[in-house]
Parts: C-alpha cells; structure tokens; sequence
C-alpha cells in the first residue's frame, strides 16, 4: 500500500492538473501555494476515501483553519484511520 502522504500528492497533482514531477511537499499550503479552494478541498477528501476505504473523513467537522498545509492534511487522515475487524 502506498503512504498517505504519496497518495494524497497524487491527488493533488490530479485535481490540480499538475505536472507529475510537481514538487509538492509536507510544507506547501494549500490554500496559498497549491491555490485549493473549499470545493477542491471536498474533493481531495472524496479522492482520498476512494484510496483509503479506512479512513474515516467528516468534513463537515474539520475546521479549514486546520488543515493549512499539505503536512496537516495527512496528519488528519492518518488520525482518522481505522483499523478493519479481523475476518
């Protein structure tokens, strides 16, 4: 399985339509560097469920103030995974 931080840069560089050797790292804002509004926003958190079933993501809780930067993002996905119940 990939990492979250190189899943959610894939989303990025998707949504954005951004060379794929874009340098995009823990410190990039979104809102200033990337240019991600609230409505990209919605859609990398969709992006990034699609990818990560076991995350658990609400954005109707997250605080935009929160999640600043690249970094924050993925420390809020991580937060949110769950672990699947034993088969």
């Amino acid at each position: 399985m990939q990492n979250i931080e190189q899943i959610i840069t894939d989303a990025l560089i998707e949504l954005l339509d951004m060379p794929d050797n874009s340098q995009i790292t823990a410190q990039s804002r979104l809102q200033e560097d990337l240019g991600v509004d609230s409505g990209l926003l919605l859609e990398l958190f969709m992006a990034v469920e699609e990818s990560l079933p076991q995350a658990v993501l609400d954005p109707a809780i997250m605080k935009p103030e929160d999640i600043t930067t690249v970094g924050s993002f993925v420390g809020m996905v991580r937060d949110s995974m769950v672990e699947e119940a034993p088969a």
